[in-house]
This record gives C-alpha cells, sequence and structure tokens, in this order.
C-alpha cells in the first residue's frame, strides 16, 4: 500500500501565499450595455437640471414684477392703450392723466419706468409708487400717498395764503385732490416761526421733526374717542422729543380752551381725559378753560 502523506503544517512563505487566486468573469454585453444606459440617464438628468436652474436664475432676475424695470427688451410691440391706476389716498386717474400727459402713441418699451417713479415720488403727497408693464399694452401704476393729519396755512408773498398738510411723518405738501369736507376735519397747526424751515431748492419745507411724537395722539383721539377729536380746532407742541416737564403738545377745542398732553402716554392721558368729561361737575359745563394731563396720574382742571 503506497504511504499516506502527512499534511504540511508549514507557514506559507511569503505574504504572497496568502492570496487566493478567484477567478474572473467577463461581465457580458447585456450588463455593459445597462450600466452605459444608467450613465447616460444620470448625465441627462444633471444636464436638465442644470438647465432648468439656469432658466428659473435668468426669468427671476429679468421677468419679476419689480418695482422699477432696469431692462429693456427691444422689438416690435403693441401701442399703450390702458393705464391701470390706483392709489390709497386721495390722487385718482384723471389726476395721473393730466400730471403724466398724452401717450401719444408709444408702447411699453418706449417708457423709461425709473423716470416715471422718480417724477412721481417728486410729488411730496407721494410716499411710494410701483409701476409694471402688463404685456400686451397696459401700463399699470400703484401709488400710496401720505395722509394729512393737520393743516398749516402760511402766507406767501406772491400767493398769498396757502394751506399746506402735513403728514404723520412731519412732511408737508401742498395737497391735490382732497374733498373740502376732508379737510375741514383736520386741527390746524400752530409753531413758532423757527420750527419751519425752507429747503435748499426752494420745493417747498423741510418737514417737521418734531411731528412724529405728536402724531400718535392725533390718530388715537380720530379712532377711539371721534366725539372730542371732532371738537380740536388748534394744535401746538413745544419740545415733544424732550422728556422735562416743559415739553408738551396742546390742544384748543370749541368747548374746552386748553388740554395739555405730555408727549408720552396718550392712551392713559385720553381715558383720563374722557372720565373728568364724565364727572357730572364737567359734563354740565358748556365751556371749560383748561385740563392738564401732563402730571402723570393727577389732573388740573379750570371751569
Amino acid at each position: 500500500m503506497p504511504k499516506k502523506k502527512s499534511p504540511d503544517l508549514s507557514l506559507p512563505s511569503s505574504w504572497k501565499d496568502l492570496v487566493q487566486k478567484k477567478s474572473r468573469r467577463t461581465a457580458s454585453r447585456s450588463s455593459v450595455r445597462k450600466r452605459w444606459q444608467m450613465g447616460l440617464k444620470l448625465l441627462s438628468l444633471i444636464l436638465i437640471l442644470s438647465v432648468v436652474g439656469a432658466f428659473g436664475l435668468f426669468t427671476e432676475k429679468n421677468f419679476s414684477s419689480s418695482l422699477v424695470g432696469s431692462f429693456e427688451f427691444k422689438g416690435v410691440s403693441p401701442i399703450v392703450d390702458r393705464v391701470r391706476f390706483s392709489s390709497d389716498g386721495a390722487l385718482n386717474h384723471k389726476w395721473f392723466a393730466n400730471w403724466f400727459g398724452p401717450i401719444r402713441k408709444r408702447t411699453l418699451m418706449d417708457l423709461n419706468l425709473a423716470d416715471i417713479h422718480q417724477h412721481l415720488l417728486g410729488e411730496h403727497q407721494i410716499a411710494n409708487a410701483k409701476i409694471r408693464r402688463v404685456f400686451p399694452s397696459t401700463l399699470e401704476v400703484t401709488i400710496q400717498e401720505r395722509q394729512p393729519v393737520l393743516v398749516l396755512r402760511l402766507k406767501d408773498r406772491k400767493k398769498g395764503y396757502q394751506d399746506w398738510l402735513v403728514s404723520r411723518d412731519g412732511t408737508l405738501y401742498l395737497g391735490q385732490e382732497y374733498s373740502s369736507s376732508r379737510l375741514a376735519l383736520l386741527p390746524s397747526l400752530r409753531i413758532a416761526p423757527n420750527q419751519l424751515k425752507r429747503k435748499v431748492d426752494g420745493s417747498g419745507y423741510a418737514a417737521l421733526a418734531g411731528m412724529v411724537r405728536v402724531s400718535p395722539l392725533l390718530e388715537l383721539a380720530r379712532r377711539e374717542y371721534p366725539d372730542l377729536y371732532r371738537d380740536w380746532r388748534v394744535v401746538s407742541y413745544e419740545r415733544p422729543d424732550d422728556l422735562d416737564p416743559g415739553a408738551h403738545i396742546l390742544v384748543q377745542s370749541g368747548r374746552i380752551g386748553k388740554i395739555r398732553f405730555s408727549p408720552n402716554a396718550y392712551a392713559d392721558q385720553m381715558k383720563r381725559l374722557r372720565y373728568l368729561l364724565k364727572d357730572p361737575k364737567f359734563s354740565k359745563t358748556a365751556k371749560i378753560r383748561s385740563i392738564d394731563l401732563s402730571h402723570e396720574r393727577s389732573v388740573f382742571a379750570k371751569i
């Protein structure tokens, strides 16, 4: 019988002897074709997303409904046949037609929107304006106006007396298209001459800085105490931005000669005024000389 060989338990002579030999199978044509198809699909998807993204950025930049178009198309476009005008104040379509003038067979692309926008904001009654083209042939103009809270009558050497309207932010402007009944409801403003300053370009007067503190009182009274507000005739103020005891707002009304307010905490002061006028002693009095509400919770009144 042949002699059985004993198993070889010796270690391999080098690390190469540890590597197991493995046979490779050649990829079939169908699998290669599938890999190519998947690669082409992935590449096509990337290209499509890139094109869509670039087109979206271009569209957002050039065709959004912006305040004023900063680009111009070239080509044939229809003549403007409609102007769509809207405002939150007194100005109307007729005013804009007179202000802008005739279209004169111009197209939307003939109009310089930036120039129109700049000239509209030159009207002190206008606080903001939005202009856009609505193709094929409509010009859309949207106006936000300043709202008057007081009337300031001034005398001009050439034009005589003029009524300047005072807005919430202190802008002074000659109002247009306001009804006389609306203006009659506004109290008058009385200020010291040194508070009024001419603009350098001579186009009017600089804004009154103190009105920012005075306007909230007028708006509160008009909104929540209309019966008292309707009786207010003249409003004046002195250093409303200061917090010293001399800072105050003075209101003269038909029934009450003088109402003195501190330029803060208007809601509390108006509540105290209402409470005082309901008191039998004051409710039956036709004329009250003065009421001082400017000393925190204390109220001083003279009949």
